[in-house]
C-alpha cells in the first residue's frame, strides 16, 4: 500500500496513510498466536514506512471520523480497519477495501463478516476473488496485481557463472516464523535434494534474527535491496515453500532476477506459474515432489537456463506502472470525478 501511496503522491494525489495505535479487536483474536503476529506486524509496518519517507503517514489511536480528514476515498486493508471504515460518513469519500489475502486465520468469523461489509473490493488474486464471490456471495471485484521493480531486479548471469566454477549449486529462499509460509517443507525438500546433490547450498533471509539453522550456508537479515538483489542473482534455484499465499513477491523478484524457481501452487504461481515452462511447480505440503523439482532443476542447466529466461519474462509482464494506473483508473472512476485530483486515505 505505501508503493501505491508514493506513486500516487508523485503523480500529484493528495494521500495521507493512517494507522490505528490500538487494536480494538484484539480480543477477538483466536489465541495468544495471532496476537503476538499481529503485534510482529506491526512492527515490520514500522520499519517498512522507513522505506518511503516522503509518504505522509499519522498514527492514530484508531480509525474513525474524528480521527482522519475528509476525502474523496478512504481504503482499508485489512478486517479490523475495514470494520472501522465501514462506519466512516460520507464525508470520508467512497469506501475501498484492498484484499491482498483472505484473512481469516486470526478470526474466521469476522475475517468473512468484513468480506460481506459494502466496501469497493480491490484485490491482487484471482483465486482471493473466487472465495469471496462462490463461497460468500460478494460481488466480484477489481482485479490488480502486484507489480514488480523489473528495471532494479535483474538478471545477472555473470554471478553465477563465477561461483560455478567451483561446482556450487546454491539455492535461495525466504525466511518466515508463520507455519503458512512452509518453511519447514522447504528445508525438508532441501535436506531430501542434498542427499541427491552434495554440493547443494542454502542460503536464507527475512526479517527475523538469525534462526541458526545447520543446513543454512548464511543468513542475511532484512538485506538491503541491493543486496537482495544480489542474492537472487547469484543464486541457481529459489525454493517457495508456500502452504497460503495471497500473492507472494519473492519468488516474482527471483524470477525477474533470472532465478528458477521450485515452488508450490500457491498464491502468484496459480496465475503466473507455468509448470516446466517458467518454473516447476508441486501442490503445497509436497515435500517429496518440491525435493524432486528441486534436483531437476540444480542438476540440469539446460532446463535452469529455460526456466530463467521464461521467468524473467513473466515478470516483465507485472511493471509497477500497468497497476498503478490501474489501481488510478479505479479509484478516479469510484470518486466520481472528472478531473485527477483524488485524495486518498
Amino acid at each position: 500500500m505505501l508503493r501505491y501511496a508514493e506513486e500516487f503522491n508523485k503523480r500529484g494525489h493528495d494521500v495521507v496513510c493512517y494507522t490505528p495505535i490500538l487494536d480494538e479487536y484484539a480480543n477477538n483474536y483466536l489465541n495468544l498466536r495471532h496476537i503476538v503476529n499481529a503485534i510482529i506486524h506491526k512492527k515490520n509496518f514500522v520499519e517498512e514506512t522507513k522505506q518511503f519517507p516522503k509518504v505522509k503517514i499519522v498514527r492514530q489511536l484508531k480509525i474513525s471520523n474524528k480521527s482522519i480528514r475528509n476525502a474523496d476515498i478512504t481504503i482499508a486493508t485489512a478486517w479490523p480497519t475495514a470494520f472501522q471504515v465501514n462506519e466512516l460518513s460520507e464525508d470520508k469519500g467512497k469506501k475501498v477495501y484492498f484484499i491482498q489475502d483472505f484473512e481469516i486465520w486470526d478470526n474466521e468469523k469476522l475475517g468473512k463478516a468484513s468480506y460481506k461489509l459494502p466496501l469497493h473490493h480491490i484485490i491482487i488474486a484471482k483465486w482471493i476473488d473466487s472465495i469471496l464471490v462462490n463461497e460468500l456471495g460478494c460481488k466480484p471485484g477489481d482485479l490488480i496485481h502486484n507489480g514488480m521493480d523489473i528495471e532494479r531486479f535483474i538478471p545477472d548471469r555473470s554471478k553465477k557463472n563465477m561461483r560455478h566454477k567451483d561446482g556450487e549449486i546454491q539455492c535461495l529462499m525466504l525466511y518466515h516464523k508463520l507455519s503458512k509460509k512452509g518453511i519447514d517443507d522447504g528445508l525438508a525438500a532441501f535436506r531430501k535434494a542434498k542427499e541427491v546433490i552434495p554440493n547443494l547450498s542454502l542460503v536464507m533471509f527475512g526479517m527475523p534474527d538469525d534462526p541458526n539453522i545447520s543446513d543454512v550456508k548464511h543468513y542475511y537479515q532484512s538485506p538491503a535491496k541491493e543486496k537482495l538483489v544480489e542474492l537472487y542473482q547469484t543464486s541457481d534455484v529459489f525454493i517457495y515453500p508456500s502452504r497460503e499465499e495471497g500473492w507472494g513477491l519473492t519468488p516474482v523478484e527471483a524470477m525477474s532476477c533470472g532465478c528458477a524457481v521450485a515452488g508450490t501452487k500457491t498464491g502468484c504461481m496459480t496465475e503466473i506459474g507455468n509448470n516446466g515452462i517458467n518454473a516447476l511447480l508441486c501442490e503445497p505440503y509436497d515435500v517429496d515432489n518440491l525435493a524432486t523439482n528441486i534436483v531437476s532443476i540444480a542438476s540440469n542447466a539446460d532446463l535452469r537456463e529455460t526456466l530463467e529466461k521464461n521467468g524473467r519474462k513473466t515478470a516483465e509482464g507485472l511493471s509497477w506502472d500497468k497497476s498503478f494506473d490501474k489501481f488510478e483508473s479505479v479509484l478516479i472512476n469510484l470518486a466520481d470525478k472528472d478531473d485527477t485530483t483524488v485524495r486518498k486515505k
